[in-house]
């Protein structure tokens, strides 16, 4: 049993408190937690894309570029992809951070720690943050744009990672986490430690599929809906709703820019990469403007049965296996 310190012990104790203050030793009971991170809504918060992304290359086998590029957009703001010499879906993926917690969307096409080790990156990106904003005990939320396994290769490295929560893989435990009670029409808010998110269901290329509006930075994540490449689309009129309801987000919030999860295209109009390619030298940005979802929304109105149909940022497979492909 410990015994009562006296009243003297208790002076000594209170001026070497006191001592270690003066002298820049902090106590724990004098320790300073920093305020939260403030996510104003009413301020655009700007970002920066890469002049290039990692793009494969010719040799695959040579290739020198990291298993996953990481790219800061912004201080609170990260997006990832995967090296397409690795595989040729050369995945984005995007992690958020608010007040203790982060949300990582996808986790590629990839599921081996050794060739695609995403777990040590994010990991390392969550350390570096911590670092840097001081930090502590970031809970992280493994979550996925859709159901197809290019996006959740790499779930299983997180399945036993400490302070994380995993969403699940299943339409059930989706509309669960996010909160749908009228999935696809319902807009949900998402609350990321004080960053809010909006929420909306955009089925068409995958009966489970979310687009996410970042109220703080204004981007709009359209997932494998809408991006520049192939969008093969397994119910047209899924789809068509869907992009409707896009629009009417961009027309209700502003958009700063869409991102989303794959290149496909060259830079040379209606032209996309063969499936499978490995090296694309010639890519346009990942980014997409409203202009271009203007012209999805023209389309949906315009098509009228399964088939190919091009346009300059995307090609439309209504319908049509991913199997087959323009490709000469």
């Amino acid at each position: 049993m410990t015994p009562e310190p006296t009243k003297q012990w208790k002076s000594l104790l209170g001026i070497a408190a006191i001592t270690a203050t003066l002298f820049g030793m902090e106590t724990a009971t004098s320790m300073v937690v920093p305020d939260d991170l403030v996510f104003d809504v009413n301020s655009r918060v700007e970002g920066v894309f890469p002049e290039t992304w990692i793009h494969g290359s010719k040799s695959a086998m040579d290739n020198t570029d990291p298993a996953v590029q990481v790219h800061r957009y912004n201080a609170h703001t990260y997006i990832l992809r995967e090296n397409k010499a690795i595989n040729y879906e050369g995945a984005f993926m995007y992690l958020f951070f608010g007040n203790q917690k982060a949300l990582l969307i996808d986790q590629g096409s990839t599921s081996s720690p050794a060739l695609f080790p995403l777990r040590d990156v994010v990991d390392g990106i969550i350390t570096a943050w911590e670092k840097a904003h001081q930090r502590t005990n970031t809970q992280l939320i493994v979550a996925n744009s859709h159901l197809h396994g290019d996006h959740y290769a790499a779930w299983n490295q997180f399945v036993d990672r400490p302070d994380t929560l995993m969403v699940g893989l299943t339409h059930e435990e989706v509309m669960a986490y996010w909160g749908f009670d009228d999935y696809p029409e319902q807009r949900v808010t998402y609350d990321l430690g004080g960053r809010q998110f909006i929420v909306t269901g955009t089925p068409g290329h995958q009966s489970s599929e979310i687009a996410l509006y970042d109220t703080w930075t204004d981007l709009l994540y359209t997932g494998d809906m809408l991006y520049r490449g192939r969008l093969y689309l397994e119910d047209w009129q899924a789809w068509k709703a869907s992009i409707k309801r896009l629009r009417d987000m961009a027309d209700d919030y502003p958009v700063a820019h869409l991102v989303n999860n794959h290149i496909e295209m060259t830079a040379t109009p209606t032209i996309d990469y063969p499936i499978g390619t490995t090296w694309q030298p010639d890519e346009p940005p990942m980014q997409m403007t409203l202009d271009m979802l203007n012209t999805a929304v023209s389309a949906s109105t315009e098509i009228e049965r399964p088939g190919i149909y091009k346009y300059d940022h995307f090609l439309i497979y209504n319908e049509v296996p991913w199997a087959y492909t323009t490709d000469p």
